[in-house]
């Protein structure tokens, strides 16, 4: 029977079938006349048309009434379910699926999702606590923190007696990449205001250009130290610079709740998921631990596939030490490196592309004065900075043998196995 591997967490959820097929997408939905839209598309409008959009279902999974009649959805679960179902049919319809489930999820809700997957119709073989998923090859003590849409969950995992057990597991409401998104936002905002008495808040076009583009400027500052951002509106373009250590600072004032439970954990060993990597990578304070890669959990469980489908279902907390297994070799159709003039850049740092009297070069990490800055990110290509006037033209997918057309320039993309 073929399997797939989801992990649930809504900021980016993920599903992987064994052969290596990958989607992922957030927990967004617009609810329109014909249906309910998920995934990017309905982050893409969402503050736009805010009165058809979600994005607490997951967090808020039940069946109790929307506040307002919805002719494709009753409740939360509705929603859910379509997503759900979407996710499922976006990697060929697997027949069963190992599910990764955060400490947030109450078994009441995973009760109701559980449900929701008999309806699709999918067979669930095992439940695995993500953290527990996503730290299955530590030895040692270890801190998890796993950033949501809306809450963070903080995990300790310990090794002893022959067992990886989740030991202790808090979570923090109302911190959430939605709630350092909003920070962000209001401090451009604010800087709008100052600078030409424009609130961009004030209007859901400008809402919307602000929250499509803060995932993208809060990766680069991850990078940079400032950075020159532009922002449309009916004056034209207006310029700001955001300063990494600002935005930091902003950051900082709303992890006090996070930063207490890590000080008593001082011991362990702290690991951050990849759907949380924004923190250490602003912060200094958390710049040395561990960011662990967005497929940790999904190659864990196909590696202990047999022993989490051989118990009884219920949501596993342990694992037996001398059991847990390597993931079995799994084709992943996506790129590493981008090929030119039979020269291979990696793609999982910032690749500058540089063109002079027509021709291309390019160089690894950012150049302030490179005519275009790439990136990988969740299995997509994207622009950390363009000049103006450049055409570029970005693959539909990151899978080996699509190609990146920079003012003319065909740039292949290729996998390296060992680069």
């Amino acid at each position: 029977m073929s399997l797939a591997i989801v992990e649930l967490n809504d900021q980016n959820l993920l599903i992987q079938t064994e052969r290596g097929l990958l989607h992922c997408e957030p927990g967004f939905a617009q609810l329109h006349s014909v249906g309910i839209e998920t995934g990017e598309r309905a982050r893409a409008t969402a503050w736009q048309q805010p009165q058809h959009s979600y994005n607490q279902y997951w967090r808020q999974l039940n069946q109790l009434p929307l506040p307002s009649k919805q002719k494709w959805a009753r409740h939360h679960g509705d929603i859910a379910f379509a997503q759900l179902k979407q996710l499922v049919e976006h990697v060929g319809s697997p027949e069963t699926l190992i599910l990764a489930v955060p400490g947030s999820c109450s078994d009441e809700q995973l009760s109701l999702l559980l449900g929701l997957a008999s309806a699709i119709p999918v067979q669930i073989t095992a439940v695995i606590d993500s953290a527990l998923a996503t730290c299955a090859t530590e030895t040692e003590l270890t801190v998890l923190v796993e950033l949501q849409l809306h809450q963070t969950v903080v995990s300790l995992i310990d090794h002893s007696a022959g067992r990886l057990s989740l030991s202790q597991q808090e979570t923090i409401p109302d911190l959430g990449i939605m709630q350092l998104h909003n920070a962000a936002a209001r401090h451009i905002s604010e800087r709008l205001v100052q600078d030409y008495r424009y609130d961009p808040m004030h209007n859901s076009e400008g809402e919307q250009a602000i929250y499509n583009q803060l995932p993208q400027w809060l990766m680069q500052l991850g990078w940079e130290d400032k950075l020159n951002i532009s922002l449309p509106s009916p004056q034209g373009d207006l310029k700001v610079i955001l300063h990494k250590h600002q935005i930091a600072s902003l950051f900082e004032q709303r992890l006090s709740g996070l930063s207490a439970i890590l000080k008593r954990h001082s011991s362990a060993k702290l690991c951050f998921s990849h759907s949380a990597s924004l923190i250490p990578a602003l912060l200094p304070q958390f710049a040395d631990a561990t960011v662990k890669v967005q497929s940790s959990a999904i190659h864990s469980c196909l590696g202990l596939q047999q022993q989490l489908c051989s118990q009884e279902l219920h949501r596993i907390t342990q694992l037996e030490v001398d059991a847990r297994a390597t993931p079995p070799p799994i084709i992943i159709h996506q790129a590493s490196h981008i090929l030119y003039k039979d020269q291979a850049y990696p793609l999982h740092q910032p690749l500058s592309l540089h063109i002079k009297d027509s021709k291309l070069s390019l160089t690894s990490g950012i150049d302030s004065q490179a005519d275009a800055v790439v990136l990988m990110e969740n299995q997509q290509l994207k622009i950390l900075r363009q000049q103006d006037d450049l055409d570029i033209k970005l693959p539909s997918s990151c899978e080996p043998g699509q190609q990146l057309i920079i003012s003319g320039h065909k740039l292949r993309l290729i996998e390296v196995s060992n680069g």
